[in-house]
């Protein structure tokens, strides 16, 4: 049967979500669900840290000699149209599995980002690792219309209302960064709840044609310009959205209110074999010092290293026997090509004199050296992904306390764009 073609969205100029003073996000948010914030940041410092982020260390050490890929050029950075494809596990798809690079830093590090997300979470704010992604031309997909959030609906003086639920986040680095969304501010919602309460509470997908039967000319398309200076796009996960490309580079930041110390007591294919025994937070440490995940997405989903699970049958014959098993079946771990050799006492005594705690089997004789030195990453870097203890001030305490009392707290949620 011939696929449905449903109305393309209505472009909105970036104009009426775009935030001058970090101060009104949370307004703009909540009128629209979305919310863009301009991150001022010299380009040349932003190459600069292009150039010392590797898109594909992870896939080429695992990679035989034959089939490494080469990493972008400038111009592939600041062209995403004319990036090449290199045949490494999801790139095609847009993914890039490296985490905690240069330019993550970078942007995480950025003034206006720090006060935007104070303005919206308070001051304790811990991070998550993330990643890359690709884009090389426009192209919308109806089909990936999705809300991820358990409680959708809350009713406030007899009118039905969207909670906001988790707030998600990327920031286009470069070329034109696309979001297609439904505007449903001002809105009869009982449809759309009636659809929620037939597919349940922890449903995803939503059936496109619904939604325009229901919600007609409600789909909106923003197009934000990223080429002369990164973008963050905020929005709630309670509002319908969708998965869009365009030309640009992205990448993903994730705070999140606390870390999670569930022990890890099964590792898959997919999942450093290094993993087992920690916990989900100390996997994402052990990974960062790697340019690697941890256990799993922010999102809670599985998290692939590499490439997904479906595709190992294809990259078996092109990977190290390293990362196989006895019976030639793949299976992840740290990568190998770091230069950092954390196993030294000088190391270890610089690692102590910073206050910075790392599970042990960092240390052991088996573990690879690290790719990244964390003693030369930033301090508030080394907060954020919980490496060192970050103490409460006054001053978050107050922050927190004037959010709550303004109503203006959101939940944080990881996201996959």
């Amino acid at each position: 049967m011939p696929k449905t073609k449903f109305p393309e969205p209505i472009e909105i100029s970036a104009d009426n979500i775009i935030v001058n003073d970090v101060s009104e996000t949370s307004l703009i948010l909540k009128k629209y669900g979305v919310a863009v914030i301009p991150i001022p940041i010299d380009k040349t410092e932003m190459e600069i840290a292009f150039k010392e982020t590797k898109f594909y260390n992870t896939a080429n050490d695992m990679f035989l000699e034959e089939h490494k890929v080469e990493e972008p050029s400038l111009f592939e950075f600041n062209t995403p149209s004319k990036y090449k494809n290199r045949k490494a596990g999801d790139n095609a798809q847009g993914m890039i599995h490296q985490y905690g690079t240069p330019l993550h830093t970078l942007l995480q590090t950025n003034t206006t980002v720090r006060n935007t997300m104070k303005c919206l979470y308070g001051g304790d704010i811990k991070y998550l690792p993330n990643r890359l992604r690709v884009c090389r031309k426009f192209k919308n997909n109806c089909n990936t219309l999705h809300i991820e959030a358990h409680e959708l609906f809350e009713e406030v003086d007899g009118e039905l209302r969207l909670i906001p639920g988790d707030i998600a986040s990327l920031v286009g680095l470069t070329g034109v960064r696309r979001f297609v969304f439904w505007d449903l501010n001002n809105i009869d919602l009982k449809p759309l709840k009636e659809y929620h309460d037939k597919h349940g509470s922890e449903f995803t997908l939503i059936d496109p044609a619904y939604m325009h039967k229901h919600y007609p000319n409600k789909r909106r398309m923003v197009n934000i310009d990223c080429r002369e200076m990164p973008h963050m796009i905020i929005w709630q996960e309670s509002n319908p959205h969708e998965i869009a490309s365009s030309p640009s580079i992205s990448l993903y930041i994730s705070p999140v209110k606390k870390f999670n110390n569930t022990k890890i007591t099964k590792v898959t294919s997919y999942q450093p074999l290094e993993y087992l025994g920690l916990t989900y937070h100390e996997s994402d440490m052990l990974g960062l010092c790697y340019n690697m995940g941890g256990f799993e997405w922010p999102s809670g989903k599985k998290l692939y290293q590499f490439a997904h699970h479906r595709a190992y049958n294809h990259y078996i014959p092109k990977i190290n026997n390293y990362y196989k098993k006895s019976n030639g079946k793949f299976q992840q771990k740290l990568v190998r090509n770091g230069k950092i050799d954390q196993h030294t006492s000088e190391y270890k005594a610089k690692l102590k004199d910073m206050n910075i705690v790392l599970p042990e089997i960092a240390f052991d004789k088996d573990t690879p050296n690290f790719v990244v030195d964390i003693t030369k990453l930033p301090i508030n870097i080394l907060e954020d992904y919980g490496f060192i203890n970050r103490e409460i001030t006054d001053e978050d305490i107050a922050v927190e306390a004037l959010l709550k009392l303004n109503n203006n707290t959101f939940k944080i949620g990881g996201h996959l764009h």
